[in-house]
């Protein structure tokens, strides 16, 4: 590695060392490895360069158990086979820093969950080879739409096959307004979309109605909730700060016979005298039995509709 750029050379030694003291935990998936867009791109580059073949590779990659007589390449290939173990992976683009060029994930065979921050979808290369094990996506201040990823693999441009795994997806603080129930979701369980643009509430697919367990839609601008009634599974509902003004709108919560956790706080029909009678009045009866809590300052207080359903 001779040609190596001294700063390459500097993130490949401290990386090797974090990891050989603490990789124990990443690689049982208790810890999350956390990398810096560039810094990957750095990676991606000396492991091409100095590891790999120029064809492009698909799968876990077995390397020589001596590929080099320096300590340097040696190193290098001891993060390639971290790496290509890694379960969960965060990876950020530091606020005011424009991407460059692409990032690419291939070292990563192993993924089960992948968080990305900042990093626009366009960008982003490999998820192809990783998605339809992936158990825990979640991407935030990236997206306009959730087609970008979850459709056509970011930069891979590839049509995705269904996300077998997938179960949480928390695509929250992005600038999303509509989800195309075309999206190929059939084991979502947890969906969050909170802080983004969505006028209506989302429209999923025949299989993932079923299965869906959570929906947190917070801070949007939902001005109905027509369509939550299809989500027969539904036990966690987070509508809080949208642009409901009339308890008519919660109409479809009747549908909802599994509902044990609803919040409409910050909506405008939140703050009308008769807020949790009228909204009690819209929920399935198989769901009732309440406890609703409000807090106002330090007072708390707790009146008790039933066993099971709380709502705010």
């Amino acid at each position: 590695m001779a040609g190596c750029h001294s700063g390459q050379s500097t993130l490949v030694n401290s990386l090797a060392t974090l990891l050989r003291n603490h990789g124990a935990s990443v690689l049982d998936g208790s810890s999350t490895l956390t990398l810096q867009a560039d810094s990957l791109q750095h990676l991606g580059r000396l492991f091409e360069q100095y590891l790999l073949s120029r064809t492009h590779q698909h799968g876990f990659l077995a390397l020589p158990s001596h590929p080099a007589d320096t300590a340097s390449l040696l190193q290098l290939q001891f993060l390639f086979d971290v790496l290509q173990k890694t379960v969960s992976l965060k990876l950020i683009n530091p606020p005011g820093s424009r991407l460059q060029s692409v990032v690419k994930i291939f070292p990563f065979k192993s993924l089960k969950s992948l968080e990305l921050k900042r990093i626009p979808p366009h960008c982003l290369e490999d998820l192809r080879g990783v998605y339809s094990q992936l158990e825990v996506f979640t991407c935030s201040r990236s997206l306009s739409s959730l087609e970008e990823l979850l459709s056509l693999c970011g930069g891979d441009l590839s049509s995705a096959l269904p996300w077998l795994e997938l179960h949480t997806l928390n695509f929250s603080y992005n600038a999303i307004v509509c989800l195309d129930e075309s999206l190929p979701l059939s084991e979502l369980e947890h969906l969050n979309l909170g802080y983004n643009n969505l006028q209506r509430a989302p429209t999923l697919g025949l299989s993932s109605r079923a299965k869906l367990l959570t929906l947190i839609l917070r801070n949007n601008e939902l001005e109905t909730i027509n369509g939550v009634e299809q989500l027969s599974s539904l036990q966690h509902l987070d509508l809080a700060y949208n642009l409901l003004l009339d308890h008519s709108q919660l109409a479809p919560l009747s549908m909802l016979h599994s509902l044990n956790m609803l919040n409409l706080k910050g909506n405008p029909l939140f703050f009308q005298k008769t807020h949790r009678t009228c909204t009690v009045r819209h929920l399935s009866p198989k769901a009732a039995y309440l406890r609703v809590s409000e807090r106002e300052g330090e007072k708390n207080r707790k009146a008790e509709f039933g066993p099971s359903l709380f709502f705010s």
